[in-house]
């Protein structure tokens, strides 16, 4: 059944006259008349009963109007939906996302959320090396992670991240205090080893576990580990505990109230953490997303 025959259809209804309905649909009396009997045809009923006052609808007629207004509507629906989805205004998008953007990423995603409604998105805290995976293996969308683990893929940077000591409590009131690289930090690091660190296993963060290998053989130190944690929190939450101490991304110690966190200096000590996505030809979603964080950090610097 074609759907014009049933907006024509629709059209006599709601105007109650063949004239003025064809006038409305830009097309004759006699082409609307023939719709319409091709389509009291394909029924093998009659619609209307033509009139001195107009059209009125018939018994079978009456009973056929829902239908005929649930199809079309059903059909304008879809219609919407494929527009929006095609025009990335609606679809599901999964995100990567690291520790490093905490106080950044979820603005801008309820932000977006906000103007796309139509958009479900679902956030997973992975490292690097994982959202690289994924984004690889087309099972993520886009990531908030390292460049450097972005070979062969799409990126922009959002922010740049430093290494930092992460120290419990009251540790630097404990312990005499003096100048290391220009940062002040209980003693040195050889007497931090006395307390030892906290360190996030390699397999949950290589490149966090690459980046302190190659600050600690720059500065010519080895950190004893007492003790090693399958995530960050874990790791944070050992630190506020005085367990040890920990290298950590300076951007996760805004999650430790209690405990110092003192940014560390150095080549090695940075990193770039941008958004990352397939250089494949995105899918609309995923574009409209890209460009509207790219907008959102624009905005952010040029303040």
């Amino acid at each position: 059944m074609e759907l014009k025959l049933l907006r024509s259809f629709l059209s006599v209804v709601e105007l109650r006259h063949f004239g003025r309905a064809a006038e409305a649909l830009h097309m004759t009396q006699p082409a609307l008349s023939k719709q319409i009997g091709a389509l009291e045809s394909s029924l093998g009923a009659r619609l209307f009963e033509r009139g001195r006052h107009g059209a009125e609808l018939t018994r079978f007629g009456e009973a056929f109007l829902p239908d005929a207004q649930a199809l079309v509507q059903d059909a304008d629906d879809m219609l919407a939906r494929a527009r929006e989805a095609g025009g990335g205004r609606r679809g599901h998008l999964r995100i990567g996302i690291c520790l490093s953007v905490l106080t950044i990423a979820p603005r801008i995603i309820a932000d977006f959320r906000r103007e796309h409604p139509g958009v479900a998105v679902s956030l997973s805290d992975l490292s690097s090396s994982e959202q690289a995976r994924r984004l690889r293996a087309g099972k993520l969308d886009a990531g908030f992670m390292r460049t450097q683990a972005a070979s062969g893929l799409a990126s922009f940077g959002v922010l740049d991240e430093k290494l930092a000591l992460a120290l419990p409590p009251g540790l630097s009131r404990a312990r005499g205090v003096r100048g290391v690289q220009g940062v002040r930090i209980p003693g040195d690091f050889a007497r931090l080893n006395e307390l030892g660190f906290v360190a996030l296993r390699r397999s949950r963060g290589p490149g966090l576990a690459a980046q302190i290998e190659n600050w600690c053989q720059a500065h010519r130190f080895v950190p004893h580990v007492t003790q090693q944690a399958d995530d960050v929190q874990s790791v944070l939450a050992s630190v506020t505990a005085g367990v040890g101490v920990a290298f950590i991304p300076s951007g996760a110690g805004q999650l430790l109230r209690e405990a110092v966190v003192v940014p560390l200096r150095g080549e090695h000590a940075k990193w770039r953490v941008g958004l990352v996505w397939s250089n494949e030809p995105a899918d609309p979603v995923t574009a409209r997303f890209v460009a509207f964080v790219r907008a959102a950090i624009n905005g952010r610097a040029a303040r």
